[in-house]
């Protein structure tokens, strides 16, 4: 298990005052519809108790059957679904048991949007819900969908069955029909009620004076969003304009109102590790930066999120000098499957209008966990689910099955239904900005690129020297290779002599090849000596090409498809298990730490994780430039390939690729070796002979791909924002818009601390300081896009936002350092 001591809290203190009194002077009526929610005159409550969790991912037995479809699926993922619903009803029965009066859950309720899987949990936490009443405790839940909750005709399956087929799904207005009591009933303001494209599932709702909720769909599940012109969800998210402006109005009107602001979505809005946007984007809204910003300078304090199954907290402090929080919570469905308990409090400056509320929030692990097998029925009990989720976190057989079956898989299959190997190829370089990302344009990328790679003059011309058949073909002079610019052509020719600037390729066929060489010699009659040229130009590379992908589709993606899949897993499995550390640690072994350690939160990096990972980015080559292995994942990349087994079995599926040296080659003058190897070299497979016995060391570094490799695992290990993920205390002082001078009726002190009032009718999108909107003229409750009336223009005009961070780090609240970025 992976051990991490808290030693210390993490103290963030913040400070936003004068909007609450720029809304009181600037608006006849600053909260209106208070009164129907909260009543007129109450005081904040001395504490609530809020708790978060995130991505459950419910599975139902009704939809299992011990398949083959659901196996692959199973082990296509890390999540376990078997356990899901024990792991749910843990979580919730500890939910009970601190009797909380808000309880957010952000997004991935279900395996895969199943309707069956959605009304299931809806019956759990309708239960925990009726468990909470019947103890006197009357708690708001809030939920929001994740990607996997909404039009996942992709991936949502019935296994029941024996094998994987469609099942009934849930849309947006089933989601919020279905789940009307778990947040769309206490709306005080809905983005677009009636409406089912990207973002309007999102609502607003106000637990108690003194704290907005602002609950906002991030999920692209609708093809005015996801790009895939039909609706259907997709891994990434975003908030649109519309949306992003509404949540900005939301929050100042709440801000104006006197409460802390706190939004909960599924995406991140900042991202939980250096690399999260280049790796991993798809786990932050595709406009993050702009979310972050506005969340911020609009009076958020905090935004509780999901998605990544990681506990991490990030913040950021805008140019504006305001701070906003990422509290991101792990699955329960998968390691470490904590949640996090929280206390929100209130405490007024005595005779004034200020009030101080402080945020603790601090991940309660859910300990044993009681699961009915979904085969035998019998009950198991598991000690502690943290550790339990460890070992299933990931295992060799779950990384080969994510990489070939749930990954290379459907590629293939994508490929062979859009036109094989070479669009798709086409569209891969073309990220790497080599071409331009069609097919048409592939083939004069690759040949331009191959004249720039190669040598540019005769006398600095690449000279191959044939190991031991250097003297059966010596009477052909020494095969020199190098690009003429002028003529846009690849020049194969005699070389008269080896310049001291020439560069030399030595290839060693292995035995086999070298005898059918000699075979071949012996049966064809040597030309007379004299020089020899060939070339290859634009169009002879295309003749060549076109018969290269035909066979590639054809051997490796059709007919060799089962074949190619059984190589990768092959290859992963020798590459996972490369030895990383003198005491036997594998690159697996790395792996799973580096993302385990994220998971769980509070990164620590133990020596034989920092020496590994420093290694990734070694060149695989000694001071001579020769083969190395260093530790570099260039070394662990050539060792998987040179491995006896894959060589084999990559050499017999390559023998299928056939092609034609001689389209390649264009004889230009005499007679050379070009045709003596033609007639050997006809497939893919007997290229690899002339490379001898490990021909992965001709594989060059990529500096790039080992710098990305060194950058994922240094930065999973290491946190770089907010060193405590799993405890945060912030604090936000407050103005109170109904506070009034002693003498003038007013209360100064805090409730008796019962919790959560009554919240609004649900009915409409809010535009009213944070509750009940007012009605527009026409009587029409606003909808999304509407204007914010001008006392919140206001607002955002007179309303300015003085600033003051502190941070400090110690065991009480009161030993402050300034904060100044």
């Amino acid at each position: 298990m992976l051990e991490k001591e808290i030693s210390r809290r993490n103290f963030v203190r913040f400070s936003v005052v004068g909007a609450g009194a720029t809304a009181v002077a600037m608006s006849a009526d600053p909260y209106e519809a208070a009164a129907e929610t909260i009543e007129a005159g109450t005081d904040y409550p001395n504490q609530i108790k809020i708790v978060h969790l995130s991505d459950v991912h419910y599975f139902s037995q009704k939809l299992y059957a011990d398949c083959g479809d659901f196996t692959i699926a199973e082990n296509s993922d890390r999540k376990m679904f078997r356990e899901s619903g024990a792991i749910v009803d843990k979580a919730l029965a500890e939910i009970v048991a601190y009797q909380p009066d808000l309880v957010i859950l952000s997004g991935d309720l279900t395996k895969d949007g199943e309707l069956v899987c959605h009304q299931g949990m809806h019956e759990k936490l309708a239960a925990a819900k009726k468990q909470l009443a019947n103890a006197g405790k009357q708690a708001m839940f809030c939920v929001i969908n994740g990607n996997h909750d909404i039009n996942n005709d992709d991936n949502g399956r019935d296994f029941s069955s024996g094998k994987a087929e469609h099942t009934d799904l849930v849309d947006p207005l089933a989601f919020k029909e279905l789940y009307a009591d778990c947040g769309y009933d206490d709306a005080i303001a809905k983005f677009d009620e009636g409406g089912s494209q990207g973002g309007s599932l999102s609502y607003v709702v106000r637990p108690a004076k003194g704290v907005t909720l602002i609950v906002v769909d991030s999920g692209k599940y609708s093809a005015d969003q996801n790009g895939l012109g039909r609706d259907e969800h997709v891994t990434s998210g975003v908030v649109g304009e519309k949306l992003l402006a509404w949540v900005e109005s939301q929050a100042k009107q709440a801000r104006a109102a006197g409460d802390i602001v706190f939004v909960t979505q599924h995406h991140g809005v900042i991202p939980h590790f250096s690399m999260e946007p280049e790796l991993m984007g798809e786990y932050l809204v595709d406009n993050y930066e702009d979310c972050q910003r506005r969340y911020a300078d609009a009076g958020v304090s905090a935004v509780f999120t999901g998605h990544m199954h990681a506990n991490d907290i990030a913040s950021i402090t805008t140019e504006a000098g305001n701070t906003l929080y990422d509290i991101e919570t792990c699955a329960t469905v998968t390691y470490p499957s904590d949640i996090r308990f929280a206390t929100l409090s209130w405490k007024r400056e005595e005779g004034t209008a200020n009030v101080e509320a402080t945020l603790a929030v601090e991940n309660h692990p859910l300990g044993s966990v009681d699961y009915v097998d979904f085969d035998t029925k019998a009950t198991t009990k598991i000690a502690d689910i943290t550790a339990y989720g460890e070992e299933r976190l990931l295992t060799v057989d779950v990384v080969k099955t994510m990489i070939a079956d749930a990954l290379v898989s459907p590629a293939i299959d994508d490929m062979v239904a859009n036109g094989g190997v070479k669009p798709a190829l086409a569209g891969l370089l073309g990220g790497l900005n080599v071409g331009d990302g069609t097919a048409d344009g592939l083939d004069p990328a690759l040949f331009n690129m191959l004249l720039t790679m190669l040598p540019q003059s005769q006398d600095e011309a690449l000279a191959v020297v044939l190991g031991d058949l250097s003297f059966l073909l010596k009477s052909y002079g020494t095969l020199g290779i190098w690009s003429d610019a002028a003529q846009q052509r690849i020049i194969l020719e005699q070389l008269d002599g080896v310049t001291s600037s020439a560069q030399v390729l030595a290839l060693s066929p292995d035995p086999s090849l070298a005898a059918e060489i000699e075979g071949v010699a012996a049966s064809v009659p040597m030309a007379a000596a004299g020089y020899w040229s060939y070339y290859i130009d634009a169009t002879s590379f295309a003749k060549f090409m076109a018969t290269l992908y035909a066979n590639i589709d054809a051997q490796l993606l059709q007919e060799g498809r089962g074949d190619t899949l059984n190589l990768l897993r092959s290859l992963i499995e020798v590459l996972v298990n490369e030895q990383v550390s003198d005491d036997g640690k594998t690159l697996f072994d790395l792996i799973k730490f580096a993302y385990g350690d994220h998971l769980y939160g509070d990164e620590t990096c133990p020596s034989w994780v920092e020496a590994a990972t420093a290694n990734m980015r070694l060149a695989g080559s000694d001071s001579e430039g020769n083969p190395t292995a260093d530790g570099s994942l260039i070394s662990y990349l050539r060792g998987a390939i040179n491995n006896e087994e894959n060589l084999k079995a990559l050499t017999t599926l390559l023998k299928k690729v056939k092609f034609k040296l001689g389209d390649l080659c264009v004889k230009d003058q005499g007679s050379g070796p070009i045709t003596l190897i033609g007639i050997v070299a006809s497939n893919v497979g007997s290229v690899l002979g002339f490379l001898g016995d490990n021909p992965a060391d001709m594989i060059p570094n990529i500096p790039q791909l080992a710098e990305l490799a060194h950058g994922a695992l240094y930065s999973l290990t290491h946190d770089e924002s907010v060193l405590t993920d799993r405890k945060l205390d912030l604090a936000s002082t407050l103005t109170d818009p109904d506070w009034k001078p002693a003498g003038s009726g007013s209360t100064d002190g805090g409730n008796d601390g019962s919790g959560i009032a009554g919240t609004g009718t649900g009915n409409g999108t809010s535009n009213g300081k944070g509750t009940v909107s007012k009605k527009n003229p026409d009587g029409t409750l606003p909808q999304m896009g509407d204007s914010m009336s001008l006392a919140s223009f206001a607002l955002m005009g007179l309303g300015a936002l003085a600033a003051a961070f502190k941070v400090g780090r110690g065991k009480d609240a009161d030993e402050w350092e300034s904060f100044d970025e």
